[in-house]
């Protein structure tokens, strides 16, 4: 059997194993991350006989299992079963947001889903995984401005211009009509009764509604108008939100880990937002930061060059140093 290998940086579970490996070697276990990976491989660049007593080994065996448990947790993938009609159909496992059963529930009976969440929680990729599920088309549209970027229309030569709203409505599919409260009032009316009816007009004519034609709204508010964080939304009109049923979602930091290509600056991040809401400081730290960090890592860039790109720009020097001070200390190999 190969021996196993291990290379910095170091996660959570690595970690905790070579600990142990290190107070079986008569090392100390609370060495930097470069002597454990170091003694690990033979090598003793600092000789130091550890002297431990029972209660703390036992204190290491704990941390070292509950790691392991916590590496193994954080990549099981989830399984849904699916309900249509007398049939119920399980889905291959993957890794899935935890209202992804929700929403599928929902869409398995054509009904409309008003998906609100912060910026970057996976708005975007449950609605695609939702088409997925129930083998019918994905489309999709940003917030709009004006109602032909909905509808269609007519060009010079009186040739219909079909939009993906249309080719849902008509064909079938999940329409997800992202970032719902930052689009016109005026589009939103045209909106309404496509959402509502079984029959819209279109600039081609009256067409019928297909049976399975459904919606996703995705937004960052519940419609009620502008946030602190969100100051570009919109109030919906009450016949708008009468439409769906609401699903409000939060990012799923398990599914985080389980994506991002670097753990410790994925926990890193995790901490950072957790500081921010406790503080009430207004940024979004979205998984983007989780996922974006870990590449530019690998790229060769210094973990305070990351850190000032995804998570510190816009803060205040104040803000900066409250967030600091609450922050675990950084274990640097």
């Amino acid at each position: 059997m190969s021996k196993r290998t291990f290379s910095l940086p170091l996660s959570d579970s690595d970690r905790a194993y070579l600990k142990m490996h290190s107070v079986r070697q008569g090392k100390s276990p609370n060495a930097s991350d470069d002597v454990l990976l170091a003694v690990w491989n033979g090598v003793d660049p600092a000789p130091v006989r550890a002297e431990l007593d029972a209660e703390t080994i036992e204190s290491i065996r704990r941390d070292a299992v509950a790691a392991a448990v916590a590496a193994v947790e954080q990549h099981r993938p989830v399984r849904i079963e699916l309900k249509q009609g007398a049939e119920i159909r399980t889905l291959p496992e993957g890794h899935r947001h935890p209202v992804f059963a929700d929403v599928l529930a929902a869409l398995s009976v054509r009904e409309n889903v008003y998906l609100v969440g912060p910026a970057g929680s996976g708005k975007t990729t449950i609605a695609s995984q939702s088409a997925h599920a129930l083998d019918i088309p994905f489309y999709s549209t940003g917030a709009v401005g004006m109602p032909y970027q909905l509808l269609g229309f007519l060009n010079a030569e009186g040739r219909y211009m079909e939009t993906d709203l249309y080719r849902a409505y008509v064909n079938g599919g999940v329409f997800l009509f992202d970032e719902i409260d930052a689009s016109s009032a005026q589009a939103l009316l045209a909106f309404n009764a496509i959402a509502a009816n079984d029959l819209a007009a279109f600039p081609i004519g009256t067409v019928k509604r297909h049976p399975d034609f459904v919606i996703i709204a995705a937004a960052n508010t519940w419609g009620s108008g502008a946030t602190a964080e969100y100051v570009g939304r919109a109030q919906l009109d009450a016949a708008t939100l009468d439409r769906f049923a609401f699903i409000t979602m939060d990012y799923d930091e398990r599914l985080e880990l389980a994506i991002a290509s670097n753990d410790e600056w994925t926990r890193h991040v995790q901490a950072f937002r957790r500081i921010t809401r406790e503080l009430k400081i207004r940024c979004v730290v979205s998984p983007r930061a989780s996922i974006k960090g870990g590449k530019l890592l690998s790229a060769g860039l210094k973990w305070n060059r990351v850190e000032e790109m995804l998570l510190i720009r816009g803060l205040s020097a104040n803000e900066v140093e409250q967030i600091r001070y609450q922050l675990p200390a950084r274990k640097v190999a």
